[in-house]
């Protein structure tokens, strides 16, 4: 498990390869991502300016640094990639997000989906992609698949998949997979096991939940079980999960479980 020192104002930043501790400074309407002394992006919006204004996580992918951040009402995706700012609002209840390529995939949760109708109108999309460049929305499930989405938790990809793990009010807990390459959903398992985040590696998913990792095949049997450091565990303040890393936040360390690298 990697351990990383924090500072006053730091969050993990998520990567495919592996990601890395970024330290960040607000200042009226500017946001500033360093990467140890070098400025990884600058970025001025009115909505930075806001009291409640909070980067929720970061990810990134190729020179793009993605943000998502809220404003005290609505989500929004804010991102830089060589010089050029993009901002798109995303509204309320989004539940994960992931970026792959030139395209983000949002996924909406129950309240986002079913909720205010003050809320934008593509949450109740469901899932959709986003070509980051151009703006150009598309949402991806149809009306039956929608219907099933109870309460959406998170979402990975294993770069043919995007697995998708919902929870229901009776536990029948379940996964959906999202194939990239025909665009359709199949492969529903109902869980006989309690899941709270999804990860991937490669090809191969894995399934968190509490201070264990398990290793999943494409019917969510468990192939392999990995525990994390029980001490380590009950002391976080935090955890978040993005691509194959599990992030253990405390008071004042970082403490990374590296899938890539067992």
């Amino acid at each position: 498990m990697l351990k990383i020192k924090k500072q006053a104002q730091s969050i993990y930043a998520f990567k495919e390869t592996g990601g890395e501790v970024l330290d960040f400074q607000i200042e009226k309407n500017c946001l500033k991502l360093f990467s140890g002394e070098e400025i990884l992006c600058e970025i001025n919006d009115e909505i930075i300016s806001n009291r409640y204004f909070k980067v929720k996580e970061v990810k990134l992918s190729d020179e793009k640094v993605c943000i998502f951040c809220h404003d005290g009402v609505y989500n929004y995706l804010l991102i830089s990639c060589i010089g050029r700012h993009f901002k798109y609002t995303l509204g309320e209840g989004v539940a994960d997000f992931l970026v792959l390529n030139d395209e983000a995939y949002i996924i909406y949760s129950e309240e986002g989906m079913f909720g205010s109708e003050e809320n934008l109108p593509i949450a109740e999309l469901g899932l959709i992609k986003i070509d980051i460049f151009t703006g150009e929305i598309t949402g991806l499930l149809d009306d039956t698949i929608l219907e099933t989405l109870i309460d959406v938790q998170s979402m990975s990809c294993n770069n043919k998949i995007i697995r998708i793990l919902c929870y229901e009010e009776n536990d029948d807990d379940f996964t959906l997979d999202y194939d990239l390459t025909s665009k359709k959903v199949r492969n529903k398992v109902v869980l006989d096991y309690t899941v709270s985040g999804l990860l991937s590696v490669r090809d191969n998913f894995y399934a968190w939940y509490r201070n264990r990792i398990y290793q999943v095949n494409e019917s969510m049997e468990i192939t392999e079980e990995i525990i994390i450091d029980k001490k380590v565990y009950d002391e976080v303040s935090s955890i978040s999960i993005g691509y194959s890393e599990l992030v253990l936040e405390s008071e004042n360390e970082f403490n990374i479980v590296q899938l890539s690298k067992l």
